[in-house]
């Protein structure tokens, strides 16, 4: 890393902002995945609300590294193109404090990006089927997350790889819940609580989506700024889409988003995203059995250090 870009990314992350996103990490016990197959594909804001506003641990599953999309920057392509979005999808991912999981591994690799597609069976046919279902199957035993939300709709008219990546992330899920299935990867079966669709069409109006997005069962909706920097969520949510800079992401909208539709496969109406789950420490702590007390006292303590902040001197006792 340069000295440059060690000084700016020290400007952008300050004592206090790292210590706000430190505790905010405490707000909630739940995770959330996001599929998407290239990098950019993440659904920013929503992620940015997720990750801030309602404290979700928050990771991006990308099935490829972008080598077969544009450079607006230079004339980089295949497997040095893949590089440099990689990089870009980690800086992304840093501003929105998430992880990401990646599902390629270069243009060497059969999960690529080998350009556009429209049909998912197509990009299933170079992938693999089973292969990119068993990486995410392995994703999910690894991440555990509660929620999925893939950002696109399996339906024509939308990206073949968005197809194709959405179509096995929903595969994924009794999968990864099977002892049965793939043993040899050494993990713990796990059981994804909820999958969500975007009730919109066109993956946020970038494609023509031939068919209408399902009903919306869950508007996901902010409250208020981010308390650490005043900013909209997704405003910080283009602050991370500005990483992504060789596609030329990162846009200034005078009134930012502060909803998502979404639609809860297999379920029903809902007020809000962590509805049914146990979202909090207390929350968790009900549930617990032996660990109650424990647990209790965790969120005491995380309670305690919420109240603290930003007088780092008590913090420590406060955890303590």
């Amino acid at each position: 890393m340069t000295v440059s870009r060690q000084l700016a990314r020290q400007e952008a992350a300050p004592a206090l902002l790292r210590l706000h996103r430190s505790l905010s990490r405490l707000d909630s016990v739940l995770h959330v995945m996001n599929t998407g197959a290239h990098p950019d594909d993440e659904q920013s804001g929503l992620l940015a609300w997720l990750r801030f506003g309602r404290g979700l641990r928050v990771t991006v599953a990308c099935s490829t590294r972008g080598e077969g999309g544009q450079n607006i920057l230079d004339g980089a392509r295949g497997a040095a193109l893949g590089l440099l979005r990689s990089r870009e999808m980690e800086e992304a991912a840093r501003v929105l404090d998430a992880d990401v999981a990646w599902l390629g591994h270069g243009p060497d690799d059969p999960v690529h990006d080998f350009g556009f597609s429209k049909d998912g069976d197509d990009t299933f046919a170079r992938w693999g089927e089973d292969r990119i279902v068993e990486r995410l199957v392995r994703a999910y035993r690894a991440a555990r997350p509660d929620i999925v939300i893939p950002t696109f709709l399996d339906v024509p008219g939308q990206h073949g790889h968005h197809r194709a990546m959405t179509r096995a992330a929903q595969t994924a899920l009794a999968l990864a819940a099977d002892p049965g299935a793939f043993p040899e990867q050494g993990l713990a079966p796990w059981r994804v609580a909820k999958f969500y669709l975007p009730a919109w069409s066109g993956g946020g109006g970038t494609y023509d989506d031939e068919l209408p997005p399902p009903e919306t069962t869950l508007t996901e909706t902010v409250a208020g700024r981010d308390p650490a920097t005043g900013a909209d969520y997704a405003r910080i949510g283009e602050w991370s889409r500005a990483r992504h800079a060789s596609q030329g992401m990162g846009r200034w909208h005078e009134v930012p988003a502060r909803s998502w539709n979404l639609h809860l496969v297999d379920g029903s109406q809902e007020s809000a995203i962590t509805e049914g789950l146990p979202a909090t420490l207390e929350e968790l702590a009900a549930l617990a059995g032996p660990a109650a007390g424990a647990l209790t006292e965790a969120a005491r303590a995380v309670s305690a250090a919420r109240r603290a902040f930003p007088d780092r001197a008590l913090l420590p006792g406060a955890l303590a």
